[in-house]
């Protein structure tokens, strides 16, 4: 699908000077031949004056077509909303919103989705790969004499079982660091993938109502970061943790991808820790806002 049909697309949230978005559906633009769209960022501290706000970008000469949306507005927005998806409103929180018209009154209506559920789904996938390849690198099929090869990649112990940490072990639990709009996303794929879970969220175990120093890290443990802490400017700071738990069956997946390490990856890195910052999630979770927006320009 190609059009040369002008419209705009755009970010908001607070902070969103950060934001990768615009280059991303760039590409995207460029890709399938739509010379005349553009992907704008607007920094919108809070929700007070959004009402008058949407009407002006949907009413502007080039209109806006979409918009996806960050911290701190993924809950705030649902009482915005004209219609929601099963899955948004499962999880109460949206990050796509997608722009229409009222065939009769021509009134503004909003459609809210949840792309995030995507985008951490294929991180999970991603992961999972590189847990892995940890022990089974594809370079030890290439070099490694084939007589050599089980013992290799599959280790055994005196009884002849396989003795392989990681992918031996499936992942026991995870926790999720944070309790904002894209935590919800991410204990909703969890959920789907039956992974036990807790939430830490200002130094307490959400579940237990217990504080972080009395939190025991289980080998084979998911550890998900999604709060904005160490986020571009602020590169230094990272979440309070236990890091001196950690160990190489841990892996971590912090949602920020600007820097590509935070202090917080680093951090996990050193004791062990297989890593992932945020790009893969944000990459594929676009994707899917970009196939909605998509939608609505073949709509008459």
């Amino acid at each position: 699908m190609t059009s040369a049909k002008a419209f705009r697309l755009g970010l908001i949230g607070h902070p969103v000077s950060h934001s990768k978005s615009p280059e991303i559906f760039r590409e995207k633009f460029d890709r399938e031949g739509f010379p005349n769209a553009s992907y704008e960022l607007f920094d919108l501290p809070n929700l007070e004056n959004f009402g008058a706000w949407i009407k002006q970008q949907a009413n502007a000469d080039i209109p806006l077509l979409g918009f996806n949306v960050t911290v701190p507005h993924k809950t705030q927005i649902i009482p915005f909303l004209t219609t929601i998806s099963a899955e948004a409103q499962a999880i109460q929180a949206v990050n796509t919103i997608v722009v229409s018209r009222d065939p009769i009154t021509q009134e503004i209506e909003l459609h809210g989705h949840n792309t995030d559920v995507d985008g951490f789904a294929k991180s999970l996938e991603i992961v999972n790969e590189m847990r892995i390849e940890k022990l089974n690198p594809q370079s030890a099929l290439q070099t490694t004499p084939h007589s050599l090869q089980l013992e290799s990649i599959e280790p055994r112990n005196t009884f002849g079982e396989v003795n392989n940490p990681i992918s031996s072990n499936p992942i026991s639990q995870a926790i999720i660091l944070g309790n904002g709009g894209s935590a919800k996303a991410v204990r909703h794929i969890l959920d789907l993938q039956n992974i036990p879970h807790l939430t830490l969220h200002r130094d307490r175990i959400l579940e237990t109502n217990t504080p972080l120093n009395e939190l025991q890290i289980p080998s084979h443990t998911l550890i998900i970061q999604t709060t904005p802490v160490g986020m571009w400017p602020n590169i230094e700071a990272h979440i309070e943790f236990p890091l001196h738990q950690l160990n190489p069956t841990h892996v971590v997946i912090d949602l920020i991808y600007n820097p590509t390490q935070t202090t917080f990856m680093q951090k996990c890195e050193e004791r062990g820790a297989i890593t992932l910052n945020g790009q893969t999630m944000l990459n594929a979770q676009a994707e899917t806002a970009w196939q909605l927006f998509k939608s609505a320009l073949s709509t008459p």
